[in-house]
């Protein structure tokens, strides 16, 4: 019991602190131009000080930098995504920018690998039965061509998907103990990292699950695993390590981040469905459309004022509850308006519109 403990205690310190930095101590001149110094790189022209004689060595190096297996090498950081996924990308937020392959530049990489091997294994996505919904053209595109696009370009679906974590993860983590006051621009790097991570595991998922005969020839049964299973415990691991919160601080919040990141995507879509049908000039579904996202952003709008008060805590600060429950209390009535609205108007509200998309995100 006690190695196992110490295995566990070394790895945790490695998960915090995984590199070492040392100088070489040998004095040198430099190779490119001639300056002394005893560092691992030139202090003048930042050359690597062991560079010597060009070898076969160094053509295998030069051909494997082309492929990022190199110095920051593809594989290597893949690796710390896998088992110090938060460190590492506090780490990079943080500066520390040597500790990693470039994010955008390894997320290509992923895409592009993801989609080779889902060409070569002849894998795919059932397609949507979706040729006449019935329902309005919005809806029949949505569940029809967009929904089939999106199936067979899995890779590209992640980065949507996951774009729209980039404002509500930012909001709700803004004030976490570990990485506090993170910016837009910060948030969109992490999610970088994120969709690296979980194609990653989309892969080792799909070529694992190859190897099964009744499912080797479909997409979904990988892309049903990730989301039941795998996403949630990733996001959970991930943003714990990165934000510094308890597993139940964390837990909550990445609840509120994907419930957040559901209904701006259902903004979006009632948004664009408003736009067509006035467009088209069909007044009556665009109203519904109107008081779908009306409904959605209220709803939104709660979830955020809730968020604020149990980050900021004012009442620690004797505030009386009236004024700090007054933002709550006029956002939970614009809800109940709208959604008394909904249901007037035989448009569905956005409680139950929430409960059904997590119902087939995480219950496929």
């Amino acid at each position: 019991m006690g190695l196992i403990q110490d295995k566990y205690r070394r790895f945790r310190q490695w998960q915090q602190q995984p590199f070492e930095y040392h100088d070489s101590h040998d004095h040198h001149g430099c190779c490119n131009c001639g300056a002394e110094s005893e560092n691992n790189y030139c202090p003048r022209c930042g050359q690597k000080a062991a560079y010597g004689p060009i070898t076969w060595h160094s053509v295998w190096q030069g051909v494997m930098d082309v492929w990022g297996v190199g110095t920051r090498s593809l594989p290597f950081t893949l690796w710390q995504l896998m088992w110090r996924p938060g460190y590492l990308i506090r780490d990079y937020i943080s500066g520390k920018r040597q500790v990693s392959f470039p994010p955008v530049k390894m997320l290509v990489v992923m895409a592009v690998l993801l989609a080779l091997v889902y060409g070569l294994l002849g894998l795919g996505f059932e397609d949507s039965v979706d040729d006449e919904t019935g329902k309005n053209a919005v809806q029949d595109f949505l569940q029809g061509d967009f929904y089939n696009w999106m199936s067979n370009h899995i890779h590209w679906a992640v980065l949507m998907s996951f774009s729209l974590f980039i404002v509500p993860v930012w909001f709700i983590f803004r004030l976490a103990p570990r990485l506090p006051r993170h910016t837009l621009p910060q948030g969109f790097f992490i999610q970088v990292f994120i969709w690296v991570q979980f194609l990653l595991y989309l892969l080792m998922i799909t070529l694992v699950l190859y190897l099964i005969p009744p499912v080797s020839g479909s997409g979904d049964d990988a892309a049903g695993f990730m989301f039941v299973l795998v996403l949630p415990l990733m996001l959970l691991c991930d943003y714990r390590q990165l934000f510094g919160y308890s597993w139940w601080g964390t837990l909550w919040r990445v609840v509120v981040a994907v419930s957040l990141a559901i209904i701006v995507s259902k903004v979006l879509v009632r948004a664009g469905g408003l736009c067509y049908y006035l467009f088209v000039e069909d007044w009556s579904l665009g109203l519904k459309y109107l008081l779908g996202a009306l409904d959605h952003l209220a709803l939104m709008w709660i979830a955020l004022e809730v968020v604020l008060l149990i980050n900021a805590k004012p009442w620690r600060n004797g505030i009386a509850w009236i004024r700090i429950l007054r933002r709550p209390l006029i956002a939970a009535a614009a809800f109940l308006l709208t959604t008394a609205a909904c249901g007037q108007l035989g448009v569905e509200n956005s409680v139950t519109n929430l409960i059904k998309s997590l119902q087939m995100m995480f219950l496929p």
